[in-house]
């Protein structure tokens, strides 16, 4: 029974010591911090779009140039024989 009460009380004054940590960020400050983080975050996601819609444009492009590539060499043409 001793090991539970320890237990607890460990977890409550863990508890209060992060809810202390929280008031003392907040009171120096740190929401401009995260202010500040959130909107980079914001910028970094709006990037990673651009790049991802830039990727994709090239995967088509390149899907397209290989697509005529086996159109132009069929299977059993020989290389330099035209139609």
């Amino acid at each position: 029974m001793a090991q539970k009460g320890g237990t607890l009380k460990r977890f409550i004054l863990t508890l209060i010591f992060v809810v202390l940590l929280v008031v003392a960020f907040i009171l120096l400050g740190g929401g401009n911090l995260l202010r500040s983080a959130g909107r980079w975050m914001s910028g970094v996601g709006k990037e990673a779009e651009t790049v991802k819609q830039k990727m994709e444009e090239k995967a088509t492009d390149t899907g397209k140039a290989v697509e005529k590539v086996i159109e132009t060499v069929k299977p059993g043409e020989k290389k330099g024989e035209k139609k």
